[in-house]
């Protein structure tokens, strides 16, 4: 990251720190700063990432009735279907 900032015009560190986006916070927490799995912060910020943001709201969508009737195709039903959400949670 330090190569990077001094190409930037400014330190992106606390934005990619708000927290409202709970999965940029988590990536740039262990990612970037390098956090230890056991800091306070990054457990804090992993317990808001399942609780609101994109990833809550897929595994949210799992469980309706579109997603369950599309899961045996799951790969074919484009961008509704399994793998898609798994991809995307990666």
């Amino acid at each position: 990251m330090g190569a990077l900032r001094k190409v930037l015009k400014a330190d992106p560190t606390d934005w990619l720190l708000e927290k409202n986006n709970p999965s940029v916070r988590y990536a740039a927490l262990t990612n970037i700063l390098e956090n230890p799995v056991d800091n306070n912060e990054l457990q804090a910020a992993k317990q808001q990432l399942m609780e609101t943001g994109i990833v809550f709201n897929m595994l949210q969508r799992q469980r309706e009735s579109d997603y369950v009737q599309a899961y045996p195709r799951y790969y074919a039903y484009k961008y509704k279907g399994l793998v898609w959400s798994l991809i995307t949670l990666a």
